[in-house]
């Protein structure tokens, strides 16, 4: 959400606790995650794609946690790691979401 508002929300959250005022942000941007998430293995063996990535969406990337060669396999949801990305426009961050599902593959061994 602060991504896509240019808003601190944990800020917007204390002014609510402790003044009860809230002014709704208004939205700036489309923003949209993937995770990054391989099968099989127990550790992140090597991630294939970052470099391709970085050249084709790296000003649309607004944060990423790429996964580590090592890196034990991730119990949660998320993944081994994510990218985020954002724009102005839905179906500019829509195509940038499906570059980084087609470029980006982690492998574990």
């Amino acid at each position: 959400l602060s991504f896509a508002h240019d808003i601190d929300f944990y800020k917007a959250w204390t002014e609510l606790m402790v003044h009860e005022t809230f002014t709704p942000p208004v939205r700036n941007w489309s923003v949209g995650a993937v995770f990054l998430r391989g099968q099989g293995g127990a550790r992140v063996s090597r991630v294939h794609g970052v470099e391709q990535m970085q050249r084709e969406l790296g000003e649309l990337v607004v944060q990423a946690r790429i996964p580590r060669a090592g890196q034990l396999k991730s119990e949660s949801y998320e993944g081994e790691g994510y990218v985020i990305v954002r724009h102005a426009e839905t179906e500019v961050v829509r195509q940038a979401l499906k570059r980084v599902l087609e470029l980006v593959r982690v492998e574990l061994a």
